[in-house]
């Protein structure tokens, strides 16, 4: 088979993308705006010998996802930001254990239950976790459906080279939105993984094996901690990824992730037409946090302007990469009839900033 172009939601194309690169076994519990990926993987995993299974509750969801992980095979679930809060104590154990798996979230308007519009209100319980302990997922934020496809082998890759869970985190506009994307030609990129050496499949082959993700004595705990942590800072420094456009000269730099960081291009094309410098930084992964993009900021710069669909979480991460050095501003909303900032409205806050 060839490459393929399609035209279909972006949720869509995360499911078919996710099992042309090798996801067989994808567990979910319906939620909106996330229902339409296991839909769609429930039509097409057949074709590839795959399943899709629908779980009683995310609580379940996130434990089978755990034990398929556990045998070394490749699963996937998708959700929404009130079922990825039932998952957290699964993805905890999951960073703990050192078990792959490939996870979605469409975020939508919180706190609780919130609205089921499309938003960008759980940047913290992604890039934080609300878990226990000191774990890190690693998180991506495609803007279209042809970023996750692009994504899509990157984080099969990520998911078995570090042993760690990597969520795909997309607002509910993004995920909503119908548009083409060209996939390549199938290729299971699991399989180019050996996982011989960790996988549960029983003893007949290997010698016994078992999954502490507590401790026996306070060194163990203590062992475990400082791996993770020793890994955590190989990801920080190898993995961080981003986008920009036109910051060599810039006098302000929108930075903004998602829908906002697709339009962020367009916001900086209309204002350059204007002679106006401005440029955008576009976070691709969440955590790590693009910190590298900011080392080296132009002389001409003045300001920076973040903005969400949230009251303004992702501003924190900016505020510390940026460290002080030129001042930061906001700009963010959280539902409503119009969940997004429009563009218009970007527009305007940037030209008050440049005055």
């Amino acid at each position: 088979m060839s490459s393929e172009t399609l035209f279909l939601k972006n949720a869509e194309t995360f499911a078919e993308s996710m099992v042309r690169c090798g996801v067989r076994y994808h567990f979910a519990y319906p939620i909106t705006p996330a229902t339409d990926v296991m839909k769609h993987a429930a039509v097409i995993l057949p074709k590839y010998g795959g399943r899709m299974i629908q779980m009683e509750s995310e609580l379940a969801v996130s434990n089978a996802l755990s034990g398929c992980a556990c045998t070394g095979k490749l699963g996937a679930t998708s959700s929404s930001g009130p079922g990825m809060s039932l998952m957290q104590e699964a993805i905890s154990f999951m960073c703990a254990a050192e078990l792959p798996a490939i996870m979605f979230d469409s975020m939508r308007v919180g706190p609780g239950d919130g609205d089921i519009i499309g938003a960008q209100s759980t940047y913290f319980q992604a890039t934080r976790g609300g878990g226990h302990g000191d774990y890190r997922t690693i998180v991506l934020a495609p803007y279209s459906g042809q970023s996750i496809v692009d994504l899509m082998p990157e984080a099969v890759r990520l998911t078995y080279q570090y042993r760690n869970p990597v969520l795909f985190v997309l607002d509910g506009v993004t995920s909503q939105m119908t548009e083409t994307a060209t996939f390549p030609e199938p290729h299971d990129y699991s399989a180019d993984f050996d996982t011989s050496g960790w996988r549960y499949t029983g003893t007949k082959d290997h010698p016994k094996r078992f999954v502490v993700t507590g401790s026996y004595s306070h060194n163990q705990g203590y062992e475990m901690n400082e791996r993770l942590r020793a890994k955590y800072e190989k990801i920080k420094e190898n993995e961080q990824r981003w986008e920009s456009a036109q910051v060599e000269d810039a006098e302000l730099i929108v930075v903004a992730f998602g829908i906002h960081g697709r339009m962020a291009t367009e916001l900086v094309s209309r204002l350059r037409a204007e002679g106006r410098k401005v440029g955008a930084i576009n976070p691709i992964t969440l955590w790590p946090y693009p910190d590298k993009a900011f080392e080296q900021l132009p002389q001409s710069l003045k300001n920076i302007l973040v903005v969400e669909m949230n009251h303004g979480q992702m501003l924190d991460d900016v505020r510390l990469a940026v460290n002080g050095r030129v001042p930061v501003h906001f700009l963010g909303k959280t539902g409503g009839d119009t969940p997004l900032c429009t563009l218009r409205e970007m527009e305007t806050k940037a030209l008050e900033i440049l005055g």
